[in-house]
């Protein structure tokens, strides 16, 4: 009797005749289904060999994080941008007061919405002016105008407005709240811009 490598017993013949099926049959066909390293090689693309071939891209050819980030940078906030925040800022001359920005992805619009409060910081007459531009002056074709005559001290009212920007495909359209003090005391405060592109 023989036992065979599952630990089963059989006879001595059955044994012989296993092996030579084994050597005779099994065996060629086990070893056909592995490479040498050789054969690997001469069968599929080394390993380090995709750049020699000139089936690679070189680093020159390949943009890093870095650049990618900077070229993708342009089209966030691309369809819609806003801006906001705490704010109590006392006004004397023009000055921006609030900025928003975006990209067109393709010609057309820039649609820009403003709110904010004027408040009073003395007891009297209290005159603020307000516009939406791409500049940093006042706009008086676009005019926002808070009157508070004989306001109390901290009285407030509310100014908003919208106004429309042409856009081109690509470029950075940045628009600002500017206001200035034209009598009195006053400051404007959460002040919010919101930018909304409509293609042509």
């Amino acid at each position: 009797m023989a036992v065979t490598p599952a630990g089963a017993e059989v006879s001595q013949a059955a044994a012989t005749r296993w092996k030579k099926v084994w050597k005779k049959s099994l065996k060629p066909l086990a070893v056909k289904t592995f490479y040498t390293k050789e054969q690997s090689d001469a069968a599929y693309q080394p390993k380090g060999s995709y750049a020699t071939a000139g089936s690679a891209y070189t680093k020159a050819e390949t943009y890093s994080k870095a650049e990618v980030d900077a070229k993708l940078a342009p089209f966030a906030n691309s369809v819609a941008a806003f801006a906001s925040g705490d704010q109590d800022l006392p006004l004397e001359t023009a000055a921006v007061v609030r900025s928003v920005s975006l990209v067109a992805p393709a010609n057309g619009t820039v649609v820009v919405s403003s709110s904010a409060y004027i408040q009073a910081q003395a007891a009297g007459s209290a005159i603020a002016r307000c516009s939406l531009t791409t500049g940093t002056t006042l706009d008086f074709a676009f005019l926002q105008y808070s009157n508070m005559p004989d306001a109390a001290s901290s009285e407030s009212e509310v100014i908003s407005g919208t106004r429309a920007f042409a856009a081109t495909k690509g470029n950075l359209v940045t628009v600002n709240l500017v206001c200035d003090e034209f009598a009195g005391t006053v400051a404007v405060g959460d002040s919010a811009l919101t930018a909304i592109f409509a293609p042509s």
